[in-house]
């Protein structure tokens, strides 16, 4: 079976990529990019410890229950971003970016409340959903000519960001504490919110 022509793509044309230096110099990539580095590197300093953050703030649950939660919250925020994600893309992202800014800072207020623990932790988890697809979304909106080239490059930075988020999580936890998790990773939000606000032209244009 011969595979699908991309939109606006004429019979017979092939489409080439203009090259992973053309794609790196587009305008909002770079804007993208690291707006998703600074979401990752937020999520993956409290997430990969969630399990001590859990068990000193000595809540009526279990680690396996806010995971849990947090998984529902995921499966809701794939769906809000596939409703959104062509209308809305730039509200979408910077509602997001925003709720999970503000989850963290509720953990790191209320450490100490089951029930505010559970809600935050699935509000955090529609954001995580969430927010993956909509950055894919613009970078390929934003190199049109090689979105293959342009997710590549997202994926790389989130991985990237992942390993770095657990890193720097574990060098938090060691010397401040679990108290300090979720204050560090709004931090990093609070960054990937500023950029992204701040590419109305490119990336995530009005």
């Amino acid at each position: 079976m011969a595979p699908a022509r991309a939109r606006g793509q004429k019979a017979g044309e092939v489409r080439e990529g203009r090259g992973l230096r053309a794609t790196i110099r587009t305008p909002g990539i770079a804007a993208i990019n690291a707006a998703s580095i600074a979401m990752v590197l937020g999520f993956y300093v409290p997430y990969t410890y969630i399990a001590p953050f859990v068990e000193r703030a000595g809540l009526a649950v279990s680690t396996g229950t806010v995971l849990f939660v947090f998984g529902l919250g995921s499966t809701a925020g794939v769906w809000i971003a596939g409703a959104t994600a062509d209308r809305w893309l730039r509200r979408s992202t910077l509602a997001l970016l925003a709720l999970s800014a503000l989850c963290l800072v509720t953990l790191g207020l209320f450490a100490g409340s089951t029930a505010v623990v559970l809600v935050a932790s699935v509000l955090w988890g529609v954001t995580h959903g969430g927010i993956p697809a909509l950055m894919q979304t613009a970078g390929v909106r934003a190199a049109p000519h090689d979105p293959d080239t342009a997710n590549s490059l997202w994926v790389t930075g989130w991985n990237v960001a992942m390993a770095g988020g657990s890193l720097l999580g574990g060098a938090v936890l060691a010397g401040a504490g679990t108290s300090a998790l979720p204050w560090t990773a709004a931090a990093l939000l609070a960054v990937s919110v500023l950029t992204a606000g701040a590419a109305r032209r490119h990336g995530f244009p009005l």
